[in-house]
C-alpha cells in the first residue's frame, strides 16, 4: 500500500468550517499521515517530513493558492528523490487547478475512494500528467511554480472578484461567472463613457520570437486543459508544454468575440493581429504591472522581465 501524506490548509475557503466531512476518512485511513498547515505558511518542513516517512502519494486539501505553494516547494527544493503523484481535494474558492486535474468527486467521497485505491491497486492507472510552469525573475521573490499565469485584465478581474464578489458569499464558478459577465457587459464602459478596463504595456516573446507588444487587454499562460467555467481560451500549437494567449488593447469586438475566445466557436474569424494564441517552450514577459499565479496576486515593486518555462511534469490522480 502507498503511504499517503495529506496536507490540509485550514484557511482555504471550504476548510474554514472545519474538516468534519473529511474527518472519518482521515481517522480511518491506515498509512495516512495528516498535517494541518499554519495558514499560508510554507509547506517545506511538512514535505521534508513526508519524504523522511517515505510517503508515496501526496494529497493537497486546499485551494489553488495552496497547490501553488506546495508545487513550488515540491519542485524547487526537491524534498523527495522522485516527485510522488499528487491528488487534489477541491476545498478552496475557485479551484481551477483541481477542476482540471483534481479528484473527480466531492472531497467527502473522493478521499475514501482514493485511500481504498492506494490500499489495493495503487494509483498508477489513474494519473494524468501536466507540465508545471516555472516563473523566474519576480522582483524580490524566488522562482515560483504554478499552473496558470495571468496579467492585465485577468489580474483586475481576480482582484475585483476577491474584493467584491467573494465577499458577498458568491464562490467558485458562480462568482467567477458573474465577474466575467459583469466585466463584459458593464465593465467595458464606465458610467462616464470612459473605458473601465485598462490596457497594460506588456512585451511578449515566445521561444525568443516577439509575438505581442504594446498595450494588452490580457495575457495568460497555462499548462491546464480547461480553466474556470470549462473555458479553453487558447488555440494553435497544442504539442508545446506552455499555452499562451494575448489580446490587444483596445480589443476588437470584445463582447462578440468572447464565445470564440473562451470556447472556440468560429475562432478562425478572430482578427489575428488583435487575438494571438499559440504554444511555446519558454515565454518572456516584460511588464510593470501586477500579475497572478494560480489566483495568488503578485505586485512587484519594480519592472519585471518574467521568464516562464515548464521543465517538469507531475502526475495528478484523476479518480
Amino acid at each position: 500500500m502507498l503511504k499517503i501524506g495529506l496536507i490540509s490548509n485550514p484557511t482555504s475557503q471550504r476548510n474554514r468550517r472545519g474538516l468534519g466531512e473529511l474527518r472519518s476518512a482521515i481517522e480511518d485511513g491506515r498509512d495516512l499521515v495528516h498535517v494541518v498547515t499554519e495558514g499560508a505558511a510554507s509547506p517545506g518542513a511538512i514535505l521534508a517530513e513526508f519524504a523522511r516517512q517515505e510517503v508515496g502519494l501526496l494529497v493537497i486539501n486546499g485551494g489553488d493558492g495552496t497547490v501553488q505553494r506546495v508545487l513550488t516547494e515540491l519542485l524547487e527544493n526537491r524534498p523527495f528523490e522522485a516527485v510522488p503523484p499528487v491528488a487534489l481535494l477541491a476545498r478552496g474558492t475557485a479551484n481551477m487547478t483541481a477542476g482540471d486535474v483534481g479528484l473527480r468527486r466531492r472531497p467527502a467521497r473522493a478521499l475514501p475512494r482514493l485511500i481504498e485505491a492506494a490500499r489495493t491497486d495503487g494509483v498508477t492507472n489513474h494519473l494524468e500528467y501536466r507540465h508545471v510552469l516555472r516563473v523566474e525573475n519576480i522582483p524580490g521573490r524566488p522562482p515560483q511554480r504554478c499552473m496558470f499565469l495571468g496579467a492585465a485584465a485577468i489580474y483586475d478581474a481576480i482582484e475585483f472578484c476577491c474584493r467584491e464578489v467573494y465577499a458577498r458569499g458568491l464562490r467558485g464558478n458562480l462568482g467567477m461567472g458573474l465577474t466575467l459577465g459583469g466585466f463584459l457587459l458593464h465593465g467595458w464602459l464606465g458610467r462616464d463613457g470612459k473605458a473601465a478596463i485598462r490596457g497594460r504595456d506588456i512585451a511578449i516573446s515566445a521561444d525568443d520570437r516577439p509575438v505581442g507588444g504594446g498595450s494588452r487587454l490580457l495575457v495568460l499562460a497555462t499548462t491546464l486543459d480547461r480553466l474556470v467555467l470549462g473555458a479553453r481560451p487558447f488555440w494553435g500549437e497544442d504539442s508545446m508544454p506552455i499555452r499562451f494567449t494575448s489580446i490587444r488593447y483596445p480589443p476588437v469586438a470584445l463582447i462578440r468575440s468572447a464565445p470564440k475566445v473562451l470556447y472556440g466557436w468560429r475562432r478562425a474569424t478572430l482578427p489575428r493581429d488583435a487575438y494571438v494564441s499559440g504554444g511555446a517552450e519558454r515565454l518572456s514577459l516584460r511588464l510593470e504591472s501586477p500579475f497572478t499565479l494560480d489566483g495568488e496576486l503578485f505586485e512587484p515593486a519594480a519592472p519585471a522581465s518574467l521568464l516562464v518555462t515548464a521543465p517538469d511534469r507531475v502526475g495528478f490522480v484523476r479518480l
